[in-house]
């Protein structure tokens, strides 16, 4: 018999006098680089029907994902058709926005919330540079304030939407995630943060190694958690969040577990959305990812999480 692919709800039974928020993280793949390429072939592209790879496709699973979840804020990576989703999210009740990462890039981050709960504070935008080099085609981080509707029952919170370099080394993108969290500490000035991120750096369940030697633990030894780690140990799952991406390339597959949903330490972690089981992937859909099911090469993070 099969596997099922449903994704399963890990949950908590937290008792809290927090608001509570649903956030999702998704790197969404970006349009200019959902390309094809013949199975077999070296060439660099994905081995699935190129008709799961249009735009026009794309964009209504991605919607439907989204709409079925109803995240109270999303964050999206490689993002490179902002308008055509402002249009669609504004339908549901969002407002958004976007920041392109530097020239030659054409994609960047962008951040949406949904009006009811919450609405818009301040933002600001950080290219994150190479040393002190302005760098071609620099990451970027948006960095946004939200405050409850009615203020009188919540303190502001600072959402952060990053994507961290993929073709650098690991001490590159720790540079990286320090500026990111230099810049979101003097920004949040004492509010609570959530960081929804493709660090680009797989993250080991299986590692022992507590020192700061890699992005993942470089960002929970500045006191961040990860909702999907925190929501394990509390579940006693056997089974979490093996992977986030599941690339299948013309060249080969390659699978990672390299975005996260940070929270700090006045956030509470109630329930998280599980990847699919990787053995019924695999079955279902050799291709991997991008397919007919999933219209990324990353699949949406999901967490309910509790907010001062």
């Amino acid at each position: 018999m099969a596997r099922s692919l449903a994704r399963q709800w890990l949950s908590s039974c937290a008792v809290s006098g927090k608001r509570r928020l649903r956030v999702m993280h998704w790197n969404i793949l970006a349009d200019c680089l959902a390309k094809s390429a013949p199975r077999l072939s070296l060439q660099r592209g994905f081995r699935c029907d190129p008709e799961h790879l249009r735009w026009e496709t794309r964009r209504a699973k991605i919607l439907e994902e989204i709409q079925k979840h109803q995240p109270d804020i999303l964050g999206l990576c490689e993002v490179d058709r902002f308008d055509d989703l402002e249009v669609n999210l504004a339908d549901d009740g969002y407002e958004g926005t976007y920041k392109r990462k530097r020239s030659p890039a054409k994609d960047g981050v962008a951040t949406f919330w949904k009006t009811t709960p919450l609405e818009e504070g301040l933002r600001r935008a950080i290219f994150l540079e190479y040393g002190n080099q302005r760098t071609k085609a620099a990451q970027v981080a948006i960095l946004q304030r939200l405050w409850p509707r009615d203020r009188s029952s919540g303190k502001g919170l600072v959402v952060c939407a990053v994507h961290l370099r993929a073709s650098a080394d690991e001490a590159f993108r720790m540079q990286q995630a320090s500026e990111l969290v230099t810049a979101l500490t003097d920004f949040a000035r004492g509010d609570e943060q959530i960081i929804l991120a493709d660090v680009n750096s797989n993250f080991d369940q299986s590692s022992s190694d507590l020192a700061a030697s890699n992005v993942y633990s470089y960002f929970t030894s500045c006191g961040y958690r990860c909702a999907y780690q925190t929501m394990a140990a509390k579940a006693a799952a056997q089974r979490y969040s093996h992977y986030t991406t599941w690339a299948g390339w013309a060249s080969g597959d390659f699978m990672s577990c390299c975005d996260h949903i940070f929270i700090s330490q006045g956030v509470d972690v109630e329930a998280v959305l599980d990847v699919p089981d990787p053995d019924a992937l695999a079955e279902e859909f050799p291709e991997k990812l991008p397919c007919a099911a999933y219209p990324s090469d990353h699949l949406s993070l999901v967490a309910d999480v509790l907010v001062p």
